[in-house]
C-alpha cells in the first residue's frame, strides 16, 4: 500500500511540473472548479477570444515577440522569461494563470509602464489572508500530544502557509497586474485609476472574492471560502450590484438619474468595453423606452480612433470614476402612476468594436445588467 501511494505522489509531483494546478486541485476543489470558469484560467489566447483577436492584429505577431504573457500566461514560465515563443501548450490551455500564480506573489514593484509581481523564492510558500493568524506561517508538521501517544498533522503536505503578507489584506497583490497599462508610446491604454479611502474595509478582493459558501478545503470544515470564479465581468455580476447606486429626482421639466460608483476605482475603464444607463418608462400598460447613455473611454491618435499600441491620446472619456455620482439629465416627463425602471450595466466588448475584430460570440456584445432599480411615481 505504502509503495502505491508513493507512486501516486510521484506522479503528482511529476505533473505539477507542467501543470501547477493539479496538486492544489486535490485539497481545494470547490476553490478549483470555480477557478475553471473564471478569467485567470482563460487567459490566453486559446481561450480568450478578445485577447487573440488584439494579438492576431498586433505587429509584435509577426515578430513572435509576445509581451503579453506576464499577466496573462505567467504559469508559462519559460515564455515569461523570454526563453520560447507562444504556443499552444497544457499551461496556455488549462492553468495560463495558476493558483502559484497569485499566492506566490511577494510584492509589486511598481513602474510607471505597468507594475511587475516580484515572486517568492521559497519554492512550498503560499501567502494568503486570515486575519486571525495574521502576522504566523503555518508549516506542515505532526503535533504530539499525550506523552507522544497522539499524533496530529498541522498545515498543508504540499506548501507552507504565509499569513504575514500585507499584501494581501490588502489586495496589493492585484495591483501588479490589473492597476495600468502604457504602450511604448508612453500612454496609459489602461488605468484602474484606483482611489484609497483609508476608511475603507473593501478592497479588490472583498468586492471581487467575496465569501461565499462552501469548505476552502477538503481536510477541514469551514462555512465560506473567498469565491474564485472572478466577478469583475460576466461571472457573477450580480456580486457587484451593492457598489453601484441609482437615485431618481423629479424635475418640473423632466427628471434625473443619479449613478453613484462606491468602488474604489473607475467603473469600467477599458478601452474594449462599454458601460450604459438605461430607462424606461412602464405608464397604463405601455412601455416607454428613453435613449440610452452611454459611459465609454476612447482612445487613438490625431483625434481619431486607433489601436491600443497606436493610441497617444484619450479621444473621450465619460466612465464613471470611484466615488462620483454621475447626474443623467431626462427632458421625458413623469407622470404620476408612472414606474420608472432604470439599469446600469455593460458591454465585455462595446458591439462596434466586436464587429469590427469580427468576434462573433454573442455573450460578448450582450448587455450585462449590474444595478435594477425600480422608482413608483
Amino acid at each position: 500500500m505504502k509503495i502505491i501511494s508513493a507512486l501516486i505522489a510521484l506522479t503528482v509531483t511529476l505533473s505539477c511540473a507542467q501543470l501547477e494546478n493539479a496538486t492544489c486541485q486535490k485539497c481545494h476543489p470547490k476553490i478549483f472548479k470555480e477557478y475553471e470558469g473564471s478569467f485567470h484560467k482563460n487567459a490566453s489566447i486559446y481561450n480568450d477570444s478578445v485577447h487573440k483577436a488584439i494579438w492576431d492584429l498586433h505587429p509584435a505577431k509577426k515578430k513572435g515577440n509576445y509581451k503579453c504573457a506576464k499577466c496573462h500566461t505567467p504559469a508559462d514560465h519559460d515564455l515569461v522569461a523570454g526563453k520560447t515563443t507562444l504556443n499552444k501548450n497544457d499551461i496556455q490551455v488549462k492553468e495560463p494563470v495558476s493558483c502559484l500564480s497569485c499566492h506566490q506573489i511577494e510584492s509589486i514593484e511598481k513602474h510607471s509602464k505597468s507594475n511587475k509581481n516580484v515572486m517568492t523564492k521559497e519554492p512550498k510558500t503560499f501567502f494568503t489572508a486570515d486575519k486571525e493568524k495574521k502576522g504566523t506561517k503555518l508549516v506542515y508538521q505532526d503535533k504530539k500530544s499525550f506523552f507522544g501517544m497522539l499524533k496530529t498533522r498541522i498545515g498543508s503536505p504540499y506548501h507552507d502557509i504565509d499569513y504575514s503578507n500585507e499584501n494581501f489584506y490588502d489586495a496589493q497583490m492585484c495591483m501588479g497586474c490589473h492597476s495600468h497599462k502604457q504602450n511604448a508610446n508612453n500612454f496609459a491604454i489602461c488605468d484602474l485609476e484606483v482611489k484609497v479611502d483609508p476608511s475603507s474595509k473593501e478592497t479588490c478582493i472583498s468586492c471581487h472574492m467575496p465569501q461565499t459558501r462552501g469548505s476552502f478545503v477538503n481536510q477541514k470544515d469551514s462555512k465560506t471560502h473567498a469565491y474564485h470564479g472572478t466577478t469583475a465581468l460576466k461571472m457573477k455580476p450580480d456580486m457587484l450590484s451593492k457598489y453601484i447606486e441609482l437615485t431618481l429626482e423629479k424635475q418640473e421639466k423632466g427628471f434625473k438619474v443619479f449613478v453613484k460608483n462606491l468602488a474604489n476605482h473607475t467603473l469600467v475603464p477599458h478601452p474594449l468595453r462599454l458601460s450604459k444607463l438605461k430607462v424606461r418608462i412602464l405608464r397604463e400598460g405601455k412601455t416607454i423606452v428613453l435613449d440610452e447613455k452611454l459611459f465609454v473611454r476612447v482612445i487613438g491618435t490625431d483625434g481619431k480612433p486607433s489601436m491600443p499600441w497606436l493610441a497617444t491620446e484619450v479621444i473621450k472619456d465619460t466612465a464613471i470614476k470611484a466615488f462620483e455620482k454621475r447626474e443623467v439629465v431626462y427632458s421625458d416627463m413623469l407622470q404620476k402612476g408612472d414606474e420608472l425602471e432604470a439599469q446600469f450595466g455593460y458591454h465585455i466588448v462595446n458591439p462596434k468594436i466586436a464587429e469590427k475584430l469580427k468576434l462573433e460570440d454573442e455573450k460578448l456584445r450582450k448587455f450585462v445588467i449590474l444595478k435594477k432599480q425600480k422608482f413608483s411615481l
